[in-house]
């Protein structure tokens, strides 16, 4: 039997060594959040900070550029998850075919690719073929889809620059949700389907009625996180066509960066950093709420 003062003295021994760890977060993540906080009531510059309360936030509520960017951001978030899951779920159904073991491990191994890409070289990569004599036009070219000599300034055009960089974005990050997907359908029992197939079920009642139901918690978990990832995510736009043309691509990450970097306006920035979290907290919360609740 464990006396109280024994128990005690175990309890301050874990903590001695869970202090460094606190020590090393409350330096990497509290102090710089809580910094944020309090700079996004100044006005601040490299040389002097003044108090201007709710000013910052009263500017953001009027200012059309961070609600145009918001608006991008959500778009360019949407159609990334979405296509990320399709894409990524249609190939984690093909390599969980009963195929060859050779060809299902190098299939696999190639369309992980993408994924082993830092974004800063994926959206290099893709601004090359997205030139204006790039893979992409004499692709089209060639097949006759536009007139020949004729070039398309994907990344020029305000009409088509969130696209292009929505689109690398999908290419860069698809196989994440393929691996865990195909992950998720291995682990589902062979069993159902050979009962479904017994009793007449077709191929897209078996998906509907046992592969979904299935993937369910691996499909909400992947879409949280990868719709956190990609709402902050700074260097595809960054790199590919840096927020234009005339703010076309301007996402969130990249408005901050310019407020706070190039203008050195580090108060306004800070207060867009700050709905920027908020919103990120509300999905993260919501992210663990649901983990809390699988695991339970």
């Amino acid at each position: 039997m464990i006396s109280f003062r024994q128990r005690y003295r175990q309890e301050l021994l874990a903590l001695s060594f869970l202090w460094p760890s606190l020590v090393i977060l409350v330096a990497l993540l509290v102090y710089p959040l809580a910094e944020v906080i309090r700079l996004s009531f100044y006005d601040s510059n490299l040389m002097t900070e003044t108090w201007a309360g709710l000013a910052n936030y009263r500017r953001l509520s009027g200012d059309p550029l961070f609600w145009q960017a918001f608006w991008q951001t959500v778009l360019f978030t949407f159609f990334s998850v979405a296509f990320h899951l399709v894409i990524g779920l249609a190939l984690a159904l093909l390599l969980n075919m009963r195929i060859n073991s050779l060809f299902q491990s190098l299939a696999r191994g190639m369309l992980i690719v993408p994924w082993l890409l830092a974004p800063t070289v994926a959206g290099m990569i893709w601004v090359l073929m997205l030139a204006p004599f790039g893979v992409i036009n004499g692709m089209l070219n060639g097949l006759g889809l536009i007139d020949a000599g004729t070039t398309i300034s994907w990344l020029g055009d305000p009409s088509t620059a969130l696209g292009s960089v929505t689109a690398m974005n999908v290419w860069r990050a698809f196989p994440f949700f393929m691996v865990m997907l195909l992950a998720g359908l291995q682990a589902v029992p062979r069993e159902l389907y050979e009962a479904a197939e017994i009793d007449g079920a077709s191929l897209a009642r078996q998906f509907w009625h046992i592969t979904l139901p299935q993937l369910r918690g691996v499909i909400t978990t992947i879409v949280l996180l990868d719709s956190i990832w990609t709402f902050r995510a700074f260097d595809p736009v960054f790199v590919m066509t840096g927020g234009g043309p005339a703010h076309a691509s301007e996402v969130l990450p990249t408005v901050i960066y310019f407020d706070g970097f190039q203008k050195l306006d580090f108060g306004y920035a800070s207060a867009q950093a700050v709905v920027m979290f908020v919103v990120l907290f509300v999905v993260s919360a919501f992210y663990m709420r649901r983990s809390m609740s699988t695991a339970g």
